[in-house]
């Protein structure tokens, strides 16, 4: 089961790491907004929501959705690899 959980987190986080670090980079320049114009803010907007896509105005919706499963796999793969090492008695 863990060997499935490893390969699913690896391939999901494979696939989804271009739209991670785009929804990061356009997320870190929102917070910054007050110093950029307000058309370019709008144009930042739209991609960090995927909405400049058109076609792809949910896209938003899976690769939250990418992100929490990696989340929550990364978790589940971290409490195994500590479990295993207290059982072993290694600190």
């Amino acid at each position: 089961m863990i060997n499935l959980i490893r390969t699913i987190h690896r391939w999901v986080g494979f696939i989804f790491a271009i739209f991670f670090i785009i929804t990061a980079i356009t997320g870190f320049i929102l917070v910054f907004r007050k110093n950029i114009p307000e058309n370019i803010e709008d144009i930042i907007y739209n991609i960090h929501t995927y909405e400049v896509l058109g076609v792809f105005k949910y896209f938003a919706l899976f690769v939250a959705l990418a992100l929490l499963g990696l989340s929550i796999s990364g978790i589940i793969l971290f409490i195994n690899i500590y479990w295993k090492k207290i059982k072993s008695g290694k600190n």
